[in-house]
């Protein structure tokens, strides 16, 4: 469920998306500003659509989280490498761990660059 706050001229929708792998409230939030020419009914219906959109979004995974990378990292290995990789490939991704995630791991996903890897 979408929680919206009023901030000035402009709205706050804040969305749950479950937790992370330490256990801690993952929250995606956006802020949505109204045209001026809307009255304020139609902003009210406009809001609503937009959480539910935003909501929709978040729960889809479509939003980019701030995950970091190892995190990114071992979700992945788990729902796609052991599913459609061979597992010979996979070992060979699982050596190069250790190295990878101390040099790159502690980077969120949204702040990793080509200059990182």
């Amino acid at each position: 469920m979408a929680t919206i706050q009023k901030r000035g001229n402009s709205y706050r929708i804040k969305v749950s998306c479950g937790y992370d792998t330490s256990g801690k409230q993952v929250i995606q939030s956006m802020t949505w500003k109204p045209d001026e020419k809307l009255s304020e009914r139609q902003i009210k219906k406009e809001l609503q659509k937009q959480s539910v959109l935003f909501e929709d979004a978040c729960l889809k995974g479509n939003v980019v989280a701030t995950i970091k990378y190892e995190d990114f990292s071992r979700q992945w290995f788990k729902e796609y490498a052991e599913i459609k990789l061979k597992q010979r490939t996979v070992e060979g991704y699982h050596q190069m761990e250790k190295r990878v995630y101390k040099a790159i791991g502690h980077i969120r996903l949204d702040k990793l660059t080509t200059r990182h890897i």
